[in-house]
């Protein structure tokens, strides 16, 4: 990972990150509202008229995809429990949003985790009153209810799509629940006995990390929740921290309380590298995106094609210890998987081409060598016939 800047307006700590689909934009939320950036170039952008209190806190965001693609959708979680929507005005030159939901839900209570469905066009809301909230999101970005649990004990700290099912993990009791999609009943339950201060899911969701608050993160199957290894950092406070799966699910990337951010290898446990993002404090916002370039720039020499994927990781001061800043690194891939298998796929069929061109010679030499065998062995005959 090599470092690309940092970014700083805010002055109070920094709860939540999240970056478009198309690595374009950055929005960032935290005690002190919602501000939104242009990545590539680290600029803030001008932030539309809002409608939430000054003192509501930005507790989460997820970018949302719907059917009109051409515009980019922020949906925002905050601390007095509103569901806010900044649309992207796609007519300007230079980003401009405004904002066209906020809608409290639930009794009020803080929003701790929200996710998107863009195949269902779903949104799931989690709050703190241990409620569950499923949405579905008209062309207006009108917000409907598909149903309102509340768990008996469970404050969720994450929540996931699962298939056709929801997966939310507990914070305090550690337990994990998958609700049926349609009307969130409780189809099983599974507990690994330790809170969870943030989780994700890996894309084939046959496995999930989890900020263990006890030595660092670690990783379980989500069939029954064993835990199957474990990424030490020697936390010196039980600060919960956010975790995310990284390049391809082969990283796991989480934060820290003493200003770094970690990243070690899914597979091995081994710490890869450390990002320093201050001197010390505490670093309890972390994000990851994945974006893929395929790009074909045009000379008058000559025409290049250039693919592969850029991986960002971003961290951000989660509170008043250091100055208030967003650390952003970037890792640009040489080739993306698909270039990859076409390289594979390009190198067998050179290899089996090669065979058949050879194939002629390796009929000769099979040919002499079975006649020189014959020849020794007619030799030997002879020898022993004349003896």
């Amino acid at each position: 990972m090599s470092w690309k800047g940092a970014f700083q307006a805010h002055q109070d700590g920094i709860l939540c990150l999240a970056v478009s689909n198309d690595g374009s934009l950055l929005a960032s939320g935290g005690f002190d509202g919602l501000r939104m950036w242009d990545l590539q170039n680290k600029v803030e952008l001008r932030k539309p008229s809002q409608t939430r209190n000054a003192r509501d806190p930005i507790t989460c965001a997820a970018w949302l995809t719907l059917e009109d693609k051409r515009n980019n959708i922020l949906c925002c979680g905050t601390g007095l429990g509103y569901v806010l929507f900044w649309k992207q005005n796609s007519t300007l030159a230079t980003p401009e949003f405004e904002e066209t939901v906020a809608r409290r839900v639930g009794t009020g209570q803080e929003i701790m985790a929200i996710n998107w469905c863009k195949g269902s066009d779903q949104l799931v809301t989690a709050t703190y009153d241990k409620r569950v909230q499923l949405w579905t999101v008209g062309a207006k970005h009108t917000l409907t209810n598909i149903f309102s649990i509340e768990l008996p004990t469970t404050v969720p700290r994450a929540i996931y799509f699962h298939g056709a099912d929801i997966l939310v993990f507990g914070m305090y009791d550690g337990e994990i629940h998958t609700l049926r999609g349609k009307d969130g009943i409780v189809l099983a339950t599974k507990t690994i006995g330790r809170m969870i201060g943030n989780a994700a899911i890996d894309a084939a969701h046959t496995s999930f990390v989890i900020d263990n608050a006890v030595n660092g993160f670690s990783l379980h199957r989500i069939e029954d929740g064993v835990c199957t290894r474990t990424y030490d950092t020697n936390p010196r406070k039980g600060f919960p921290k956010q975790v995310a799966i990284a390049e391809g699910g082969s990283m796991v990337v989480g934060g820290s309380d003493d200003g770094l951010v970690y990243v070690f290898d899914k597979a091995t446990s081994e710490l890869v590298q450390t990002l320093r993002h201050s001197t010390n404090g505490r670093v309890q916002t972390v994000t990851v995106r994945s974006v893929i370039m395929d790009r074909t720039t045009t000379d008058t020499h000559h025409q290049t094609h250039d693919t592969g994927d850029i991986h960002y990781i971003l961290a951000a001061t989660s509170s008043n210890e250091n100055d208030i800043s967003i650390s952003v690194w970037k890792k640009l891939a040489t080739s993306s998987k698909r270039h990859q298998k076409k390289r594979g796929g390009l190198t067998a069929l050179t290899a089996l081409r090669s065979v058949w061109q050879a194939l002629p010679h390796l009929t000769a030499l099979a040919v002499i060598a079975m006649f020189a065998l014959q020849m020794r062995v007619s030799s030997e005959v002879y020898t022993k016939t004349c003896s």
